[in-house]
């Protein structure tokens, strides 16, 4: 598979190439959003590989045993949350920010706000998106056993570092849209292949959830795709980067409506891609575990099915894992380091530093026992950032514009005082803990600003 890997490698930087040609790469604004001066089509179908990571590439297909189709409730949900994130957060972010929405704190409670926003985000990106990258570089490594893990991960952070730290968010447009045509190209082609065969046929996976007591409840479900929207997209530098890069407000909340509907088929597609696996499974006699079906059926069948698996894995790793690491300097750049740093020479440094850091988390994660590489477990501790995220920005629009410094220590605090709040009443609510912190946060400011006045 090596020369497939080549190939696809030298796509992604001829992609970059001929955007860095027409396009100004010295220029920072091009980095940031592409100078405003993209198409709003382009945008919407792109920023569905930013979203889809490799995780959910293997995760989806795997949960349609124990849950059928009713992740379509949470997608229903997604498409509500993005309504508000369109005519809600989208307005603030154009009226107050260049390149990076936590410019709109620095406007509205001041310069510690604008930092510890932007601090909240780093953290959460860091560990959620290397963790993301390692899972799909670990399910690649069984492919490729002569390089070794850590020579694979290195491999992938320099494949992004060729193709995005030239023209940042400007190359990304396009090379995500190629890498979304690929992961869906290699799952549609993959249930092709598969429809070939004489799978058993089963009932219809259940996709509305009526009974309140079940954890996928229409109600519950619907709610978590807002909040994720809201708070996860919404507040999260990485997602909304792209939306920024559009000339004005109304193309870009066109855009985030396009892309909310876009959703629907693209989950449709890999759920019907479960369906199928899990059939596949079923008739070949053997029960693997939901997030290695997909690996198992392909390791079982010819090239044509590995090939393809490979290219939509990395396709949909790298295409989550660039936007990371472009939104990370943009939020290091602009929201933390003094203005006078704002250099190209600082952004290629923090784009390799950034790049360094994953791959050095990345090597922590190999160290752990297997038993801890559970995503819901990891990326619940990641999770917690987004509630005070929400928390600052509710407090944020209770308050006259001004300077609230104390958020610079408050905040932190906050967060701790709701974890371990939530730990000692020994319950775990999964994404509804972003209400719990973000409440516990938000109350706690406007308490701390009620005593300091």
């Amino acid at each position: 598979m090596g020369w497939i890997a080549l190939a696809y490698v030298l796509a992604l930087w001829g992609i970059s190439f001929f955007v860095g040609r027409r396009r100004s790469v010295a220029e920072l604004d091009t980095f940031y959003v592409a100078q405003r001066r993209a198409s709003w089509w382009w945008v919407s179908y792109s920023m569905v590989g930013t979203a889809l990571s490799a995780v959910t590439f293997l995760s989806v297909p795997g949960s349609v045993k124990a849950d059928g189709w009713t992740y379509l409730q949470v997608v229903v949900g997604y498409f509500i949350g993005y309504v508000g994130v369109a005519y809600w957060l989208l307005p603030l972010y154009y009226q107050y920010a260049r390149a990076s929405v936590y410019e709109y704190f620095r406007y509205q409670i001041g310069a510690y706000g604008e930092k510890t926003a932007a601090f909240f985000f780093i953290l959460s990106r860091g560990v959620g998106s290397s963790l993301r990258l390692f899972l799909a570089v670990s399910v690649l490594h069984t492919f490729f056993p002569e390089w070794s893990l850590a020579g694979l991960s290195a491999m992938a952070l320099l494949l992004i570092l060729l193709y995005a730290m030239r023209s940042g968010v400007a190359a990304l447009i396009y090379t995500d849209f190629f890498q979304t045509t690929v992961f869906l190209l290699a799952a549609f082609v993959t249930v092709v292949y598969l429809k070939r065969y004489p799978l058993p046929s089963g009932q219809m996976p259940p996709v509305l959830q009526l009974t309140p007591d079940s954890p996928h409840f229409w109600l519950k479900d619907v709610l978590s795709g807002m909040l994720i929207a809201l708070t996860m997209t919404g507040l999260d530098q990485d997602q909304m980067q792209k939306n920024l890069t559009l000339p004005s407000l109304r193309m870009a909340q066109r855009n985030l409506l396009l892309y909310a509907a876009l959703l629907f088929p693209v989950n449709l597609l890999f759920l019907w891609l479960g369906s199928l696996l899990w059939q596949y499974a079923e008739w070949r006699g053997f029960a693997p575990a939901p997030d290695s079906l997909y690996v198992q059926v392909v390791q079982g069948e010819g090239a044509l099915l590995q090939v393809l698996f490979v290219l939509g894995v990395s396709a949909a790793a790298l295409s989550s894992a660039d936007g990371s690491l472009v939104a990370l300097t943009t939020a290091v750049l602009r929201n933390l380091l003094p203005s006078r740093y704002e250099t190209p020479s600082m952004k290629n440094f923090l784009m390799i530093l950034w790049a360094v850091v994953f791959w050095g988390l990345m090597m922590v994660y190999a160290e752990l026992p297997s038993e801890q590489h559970v995503l819901g477990r990891l990326l619940r501790l990641s999770g917690y950032t987004y509630g005070p995220l929400l928390g600052l920005f509710i407090f944020s629009r209770s308050v006259r514009p001004g300077r609230y410094d104390f958020v610079a220590w408050a905040l932190p605090l906050l967060s701790a005082v709701a974890i371990l709040g939530e730990w000692a009443m020994g319950w775990f609510s999964g994404y509804v803990s972003i209400i719990w912190t973000a409440a516990i946060s938000s109350m706690g400011l406007w308490a701390i600003q009620a005593v300091r006045k």
